[in-house]
């Protein structure tokens, strides 16, 4: 019998918040968690914060206002990362933007108040935040084993593999930014993946950066044919015909951004398993043969797009869905539909439904405000752990809206926050203040009133 190698642990350190994933959510809850006074370690498996907002290219962030685009209901951390991008020359205040224009790819629906920005200023801004509130940032390791302590109630170290082997950190309390849910999942938390009967998931995209487009004769064609113009499906369907466009899907997505790029949203990866490194290999390959087919069609067909040129693809595609949480509470649509304000809410948004399902999406606009409850934070069956972004305990329609960031960052500075009140009162996270913590999130100008 062949025995595999125990790796030796090489170092154990304890903290009393664990954040895993520095992706938006990862980010706004270890920093409001480290200056409510938690001593906090954020791990990420890559060499920078952001997430798929650097790595995969993904932008702009979505809409953070009312669906009128008349308040900002998203504040609080978001805003403030975002004023400091802007500060930086990295990024747009989403309330002055015109609606259906250049920067929401001229979708009048749900597109409302998006926030151009630079992937390279969001990096630097988020680690300066972090540091300037003295969270320990940990980058390169990769999460491989959750052990919860004796009692079976909580979890009692995380285990990582980095460049000099094992590494385990013993945690007070863990907050799961990984997207998947990763550390849940480890730690035997219930748990759905993608439709509950089907297994399917949403389909994933590999974004890309361009420049070479003609923002003018864009605009006239928005203004003379109309927003359905740019998705360029009459174009798209005559290249169809002769053999010039093998991509599944058939609409463009083109978003200017801060920097003078464009970031196209554009490739159809169906059938992908975020969860698989085999499926994400697949993913990445078919997703970059899908660009330079895109760039071919661009420069032959699109009127304005003659000289684009191709910048940079994404280093790892962009999942939509994996991974839930399956909570005591589970969040559902009619909650949304509804217009739910609950009395635990931590966040209010108003962000669509947008199901990309196999090859064609359903988008449903959202006609109000609702909000986000603490509960779909709390996985059941552990003490001391919190989800935050598109990992918590919600059904597949309420996912499709709130996966986008803007609603991430939310929910990972209430996680912050709820770590450190938990810690700070000796209670469960399941057990906190609500009241306490609503407190503390409207003193971080989080807006929980309609």
């Amino acid at each position: 019998m062949t025995t595999l190698f125990q790796a030796p642990i090489h170092s154990h350190q304890q903290t009393d918040v664990l954040v895993i994933g520095g992706g938006t959510a990862g980010i706004a809850a270890a920093v409001c968690a480290a200056r409510r006074g938690c001593k906090t370690l954020l791990i990420e498996r890559e060499f920078s914060l952001g997430g798929t907002a650097v790595s995969g290219l993904v932008g702009p962030f979505m809409t953070c206002s009312d669906p009128k685009g008349e308040r900002k209901l998203i504040r609080g951390f978001f805003e403030e990362l975002v004023n400091r991008m802007i500060a930086l020359g990295g990024a747009v205040d989403p309330m002055t933007l015109p609606n259906c224009d250049c920067h929401s790819s001229w979708h009048p629906n749900g597109h409302r108040n998006l926030t151009p920005f630079s992937s390279e200023v969001l990096k630097y801004a988020a680690e300066e935040l972090c540091l300037q509130y003295q969270v320990e940032l940990l980058y390169g390791a990769q999460l491989i084993s959750m052990e919860r302590d004796a009692s079976k109630q909580r979890i009692a170290k995380a285990v990582f593999a980095a460049k000099e082997g094992l590494i385990a950190v013993a945690p007070k309390m863990v907050i799961d930014c990984t997207g998947d849910g990763d550390a849940a999942f480890l730690a035997g938390c219930p748990m759905e993946k993608g439709d509950p009967q089907s297994g399917e998931m949403q389909a994933a995209s590999l974004f890309f950066l361009l420049d070479g487009l003609d923002e003018d004769i864009m605009q006239r064609r928005s203004e003379e044919l109309g927003w359905e113009s740019m998705r360029f499906e009459k174009e798209i369907a005559e290249a169809a015909a002769n053999g010039d466009y093998p991509i599944p899907r058939r609409r463009l997505g083109l978003y200017k951004s801060c920097d003078g790029f464009w970031r196209a949203n554009v490739t159809r990866l169906p059938g992908v398993d975020g969860t698989s490194s085999e499926s994400l290999t697949h993913a990445a390959v078919e997703g970059r043969k899908q660009i330079f087919a895109i760039i071919h069609f661009l420069r032959k067909y699109v009127r304005g797009a003659e000289n684009a040129r191709l910048i940079q693809s994404a280093a790892s595609p962009g999942i939509r869905e994996t991974r839930r949480i399956k909570g005591d509470f589970v969040m559902t649509e009619q909650d949304l539909v509804n217009g739910t304000i609950f009395p635990d809410a931590i966040l209010l948004c108003a962000n669509s439904r947008d199901v990309h399902a196999g090859l064609v999406g359903r988008y449903l606009p959202q006609e109000n405000i609702y909000s986000l409850p603490y509960r779909m934070l709390i996985p059941a069956g552990v003490d001391n752990i919190l989800a935050a972004g598109r990992n918590v305990s919600c059904d597949r329609a309420v996912l499709s809206a709130i996966r986008v960031m803007p609603p991430c960052f939310g929910m990972g500075q209430a996680a912050g926050n709820a770590a450190a009140l938990a810690l700070q009162s000796g209670k469960c996270t399941a057990q906190i203040d609500i009241h306490e913590l609503q407190t503390r999130l409207r003193a971080e100008n989080v807006v929980l009133e309609p």
